[in-house]
């Protein structure tokens, strides 16, 4: 008990210096007025999936997360050092069983349509959001009832205390819509969405751009923009541009301002353009080879311990991304609370020896060819991955390092709509994939048996790992709930649902044009002051 009061005490301390007022020295007045905003102009955004939906409570997709925070707001926003900080939620009561979170909001918020943003609006996005039942509402499995207490108070209540409320209240998939505008539009919300963001929807061309526009009402920026009223831009426009290549060269022509890049001669290439701006990006990311352990051979230890032993992590940093980012030994990123460098020991690292005696084990032998068979059955298996730079490279090195001890492989890449499809119907032997997550819940997410079928793709189950899990998602005090994660992830490393690869650096490249951009949790560009200049 005295801990949840400790942790209630900590974010009321959080809430209330999010919204106190920093004290400034005397100063001598500046000798010449500070230089009015350049307003007006666009920013072009490339992106390389197209969403399927803006409703923040469609199945999460890839290119839908890009775009939410632009037209939604959510209670609290987390911090780049992950506190949590008021957004239109001013303050928060957690009560000392920790089984109800009470929150005031602001009382000056309208949506997009000009109706209210109030207590009422919130009930009904989180019971909206609850009843959706994907992946990202999954943080709300212990919520029992959300109800407005007056307009502008909300209490959310819990059968048990939710390590994972916070983190999901601080995701795009969180941002808070406009009931009239759902009740008028129906399914066809996703295609024209109504939220109270800084920008606001205007047109969607599928497949070439979506375009949003300044809001003219908006003046609630969270704490760290100094900006507090509308953006200074009239839009923001995303380009689709699936290929990575061609996004460098639009951004070099200057048919587009912003896009993201992993690949190491393009940001060696942009590193010499004077034009571009490059900036490191922490996205709490991992990039991963998961083994589908519903399908044969894969379904025995035995063998995904020995593809696991094949793999040189040393050889893809170097061969494929160019010695940049960093090798990965647990299924946590770094940066994440409940990684441990002591889980190294666990590791099954690059061992060829091994991983052939492994399969032997298994009753694989070599055949004339070199081809290890089983029952007169050469072993091939198929690797799925999507198409981003550098997961070509990355494969085509997986598929020589697993040839090198007998395992054939094709590799399966497609767009990453496609792929994601593919992957949740278990459509694969080998899996390279990554995450991007701003909680340790990660796990929970991709490797609790409950999810087999959603975002567990792996088929994985262990009920050891269950349960740890479990106690984690329900432990307040940070230490304890870190000490679950490391245990359960001893469990997943010796049981290799996944081989970790590597931790990614994901790049920001923007046009020297824009300035006064901001970066937010999970590599978010925030455009609430950013102004277009001339170079």
């Amino acid at each position: 008990m005295g801990t949840l009061r400790a942790f209630a005490l900590l974010l009321l301390v959080l809430a209330i210096a999010g919204c106190g007022q920093t004290a400034q020295s005397p100063a001598a007045a500046p000798t010449e007025a500070p230089a009015a905003p350049a307003v007006g102009g666009t920013v072009r955004r490339a992106i390389t999936a197209e969403p399927t939906s803006l409703d923040p409570h469609a199945t999460p997709g890839s290119g839908q997360n890009v775009i939410l925070p632009y037209i939604f707001d959510t209670l609290i926003f987390r911090a780049m050092d992950n506190s949590y900080q008021p957004y239109l939620a001013t303050s928060w009561e957690i009560a000392p069983d920790g089984k109800s979170v009470t929150f005031t909001l602001r009382d000056d918020v309208t949506f997009h349509d000009g109706t209210p943003l109030n207590a009422e609006a919130v009930v009904f996005t989180f019971n909206r959001f609850k009843e959706a039942k994907t992946s990202a509402a999954e943080g709300l499995a212990s919520m029992t009832g959300v109800e407005a207490l007056d307009d502008d108070t909300v209490r959310f209540s819990f059968a048990e205390p939710s390590a994972v409320f916070f983190s999901t209240l601080a995701t795009p998939y969180a941002g808070i819509v406009s009931p009239g505008a759902v009740e008028a539009a129906g399914d066809a919300f996703g295609q024209q969405p109504v939220g109270s963001g800084p920008f606001k929807f205007a047109s969607w061309q599928q497949g070439t751009e979506i375009v949003l526009e300044r809001n003219p009402d908006y003046h609630w920026s969270p704490s760290t923009i100094s900006n507090p009223g509308a953006p200074y831009l009239d839009q923001v426009i995303f380009k689709v541009i699936p290929d990575a290549s061609t996004q460098l060269a639009a951004l070099q022509a200057g048919e587009v301002d912003l896009i993201f890049v992993n690949s190491p001669s393009q940001i060696s290439k942009l590193q010499a353009d004077p034009d571009v701006q490059l900036i490191e990006t922490q996205l709490n990311s991992l990039i991963y080879l998961g083994f589908n352990c519903a399908r044969a051979p894969l379904d025995q230890v035995t063998v995904r311990q020995a593809l696991s032993h094949a793999v040189n992590k040393d050889e893809i940093l170097q061969a494929a991304l160019g010695g940049t980012g960093q090798v990965a030994f647990a299924p946590m990123a770094p940066t994440l609370p409940g990684f441990d460098p002591s889980l190294k020991q666990y590791e099954l690292g690059y061992d060829p020896a091994r991983a052939s005696a492994l399969l032997a084990e298994a009753g694989f032998t070599p055949g004339a060819d070199g081809t290890l068979r089983k029952d007169g059955q050469p072993l091939t298996l198929t690797l799925l991955t999507f198409a981003r730079a550098p997961n070509e490279d990355v494969a085509t090195l997986l598929q020589s390092q697993f040839k090198a001890i007998g395992v054939n492989v094709d590799i399966q890449q497609f767009d990453t709509p496609t792929a994601a499809k593919a992957a949740t119907e278990g459509q694969y032997d080998l899996l390279l994939w990554r995450y991007d997550r701003n909680d340790a819940d990660v796990l929970n997410v991709n490797l609790h048996s409950s999810r087999i079928g959603s975002s567990n793709r792996f088929g994985y189950r262990n009920p050891q790992v269950d349960e740890l899990l479990d106690q984690a998602a329900r432990e307040l005090d940070e230490v304890a709930r870190a000490r679950y994660y490391v245990e359960a992830q001893k469990l997943i490393m010796a049981d290799a649902p996944w081989q970790p690869l590597y931790i990614p650096v994901d790049v920001l490249a923007i046009s020297s044009k824009v300035h006064d951009f901001q970066l937010a949790s999970m590599g978010r560009v925030l455009l609430n002051e950013a102004q277009l200049l001339q170079r």
